[in-house]
């Protein structure tokens, strides 16, 4: 696969082509713009291409609500159920709405759907406010600002044969005979096969190089940069158990941010292990950990076979 160059991201709603924000006292709407850069190890449009624009936009409506602008609120867990899939070449639109709130905590239903109104994910986003102070401008300020242009093409990987099985593909991708995707060649991603007592057992460990981009208004690394590592770190574990020609997609995914790492080059490790093997769904567990072993986050994920 070879990628001509394009334009430096400044930030995850840049990397991601999420702009158009519009606000109102309780709700707010964005856009997001999706280019083959997005496309998974398949050339596909999967969940974790949705998480910065389902979390961006799933935080927005308590900051509005509290009416404190001095104060920061975060995320502390989404859940995303997905419908269909998104296309490259697709203009998304997310509404999120405040269902709940009080001065500490507040839940946001989220709902991104097509430019013809199909809906490709629901889910919620449990915002809470938290003490420290943003130690830079957050994307969020960016009110108004158009999604960015797909200024570059990035080539689609090649077609998978049908013949290979899923693991044959991902340790073709594990020892870099296989290029490993638009998307995780943006995240700095690296995949490592973990074998255990048996095929039912195998996981995957998903290396990503932090950048500075990623961050948030903290200067810590943005949840919904954490969910795209996460949920793609499950798609490539939920393929290693797919058999010949078998398609997946990733169903649903809930998960918890507990500590956002730093974006200064270090490393982060997603470790993806199954919690239950099927012919039309499988469930796993992801831990996200710092070079340190620091635990950053843990999800569960529900991987669909077709």
């Amino acid at each position: 696969m070879t990628t001509t160059q394009h334009a430096e991201p400044r930030d995850p709603l840049s990397a991601f082509h999420v702009g158009g924000i519009e606000v109102s006292e309780r709700s707010v709407r964005a856009e997001q713009v999706l280019c083959s850069r997005f496309a998974d190890h398949r050339g596909l449009i999967e969940l974790p291409a949705l998480a910065v624009l389902f979390d961006h936009a799933g935080g927005i409506p308590f900051h509005q609500v509290h009416g404190d602008p001095a104060a920061a609120t975060l995320q502390a867990r989404l859940s995303l159920s997905a419908h269909g899939r998104a296309q490259v070449g697709d203009t998304l639109a997310a509404r999120a709405d405040v269902v709940m709130h009080d001065d500490a905590w507040g839940s946001t239903t989220v709902e991104i759907r097509t430019g013809a109104g199909e809906l490709r994910c629901v889910g919620t986003a449990r915002n809470v406010r938290v003490g420290r102070a943003p130690v830079g401008e957050t994307p969020s300020g960016e009110i108004g600002m158009p999604p960015a242009t797909c200024d570059a093409t990035v080539a689609l990987p090649e077609p998978i044969p049908a013949d290979l099985t899923g693991r044959e593909v991902v340790e073709e991708i594990a020892t870099k005979v296989r290029e490993p995707g638009p998307l995780a060649e943006m995240l700095n991603g690296t995949v490592e096969i973990l074998d255990g007592a048996s095929d039912r057992d195998a996981g995957v460990r998903f290396r990503v190089q932090t950048e500075p981009w990623m961050g948030n208004m903290f200067g810590t690394m943005h949840g919904g940069v954490i969910a795209t590592i996460v949920g793609q770190a499950g798609s490539f574990a939920g393929h290693l158990h797919a058999g010949p020609g078998q398609d997946h997609s990733i169903g649903d995914m809930a998960i918890g941010f507990y500590r956002s790492p730093a974006v200064d080059g270090g490393e982060v490790t997603v470790e993806v292990a199954p919690i239950k093997t099927g012919r039309r769904i499988s469930s796993f567990e992801a831990t996200m950990a710092s070079y340190d072993d620091v635990l950053l986050s843990r999800a569960t994920l529900d991987v669909h076979y077709h």
